[in-house]
């Protein structure tokens, strides 16, 4: 609970005074020796994800950030679950599930039409199937990516973008348990375009990607939709369909997976830079998934 704390004061002290921050940092670091001591490694991998601030900013979408501009999303999610969907996509497993996490999305612009992506999180993860256990704290799979814009045709912005996903101590997939799976690829196609929506200003984005996966887990692709309106120029309002098809499971010990996920979002910028964002996501439908519920807010950091 500590990391998570740490996780979320940091990003709160630069989304504000990037300045206090890196003074804040520079103390702690004075007296490394005894803070290590205290965290252990989390401690000292969450000092790596304040210092990403620096560097990363975050705009998930097809539009590609400028030079030297970008955002970071930091977010607390809640899940929890009781039944999960099994190998026919029927909810037919009793099970207990609850994870906490923190998170970090960022985004930053290179050079001219590139752009750099992170993502970190720290999981506190429990999943309990009859007499089978596996829970976990640590940090989940980290992804690292770079996007480019291909171009605009009309009002439509296209982009392609390539990525790694680094296996962490906790989540590193919806079929695997807590701690196992290899490195990942992906690529992925993105395009969005501005919308007037019931008069108002709005915007659609849709991504179909492959991920490639390791150790013979089945290769699956994936398929993400976003609609966002803003009611007024403070309020942000978006509705996301997550769907993934993993490929048939060829060997034992591996699952065939699927999913569909809603997500529902509103964010608030409370300045030109900041905003505060609550959220809700469902799986409405699945195969060897968990059928879990989670609910969380996230800050939002514009520069």
């Amino acid at each position: 609970m500590l990391l998570f704390l740490f996780h979320q004061f940091m990003f709160l002290i630069y989304s504000i005074d990037p300045k206090s921050g890196h003074r804040f940092l520079d103390k702690l670091m004075d007296n490394k020796k005894n803070y290590t001591q205290n965290t252990g490694k989390f401690g000292v991998l969450s000092i790596v994800c304040v210092l990403s601030f620096g560097w990363h900013p975050a705009n998930a979408g097809a539009w590609v950030q400028k030079p030297g501009n970008g955002e970071v999303i930091s977010s607390v999610s809640y899940h929890t679950g009781t039944i999960g969907f099994d190998d026919q996509g029927r909810q037919t497993e009793n099970i207990q599930f609850s994870k906490l996490e923190s998170s970090i999305y960022a985004e930053y612009g290179l050079v001219k039409n590139w752009s750099v992506i992170t993502r970190l999180a720290v999981q506190q993860v429990t999943l309990i199937r009859g007499n089978n256990v596996d829970e976990g704290v640590g940090y989940a799979a980290s992804q690292l990516m770079l996007k480019r814009n291909l171009g605009e045709v009309k009002s439509w912005v296209f982009a392609a973008q390539g990525g790694l996903s680094i296996p962490g101590s906790t989540e590193n997939g919806l079929d695997l348990r807590l701690g196992s799976g290899g490195a990942e690829w992906e690529v992925r196609a993105l395009a969005g375009r501005p919308l007037r929506i019931a008069g108002f200003d709005g915007f659609v984005d849709a991504q179909f990607a492959r991920r490639f996966r390791a150790n013979e887990v089945p290769n699956e692709w994936h398929v993400d939709a976003t609609l966002g309106v803003y009611p007024t120029k403070q309020i942000l309002l978006t509705a996301q369909v997550f769907a993934v098809r993993g490929d048939v499971a060829q060997v034992d010990g591996t699952r065939t997976l699927s999913s569909t996920k809603l997500q529902g979002a509103a964010v608030w910028f409370y300045n030109q830079r900041n905003g505060i964002q609550i959220f809700v996501v469902k799986p409405i439908a699945g195969r060897n998934i968990i059928v879990d519920t989670a609910i969380g807010i996230g800050w939002w950091w514009k520069f």
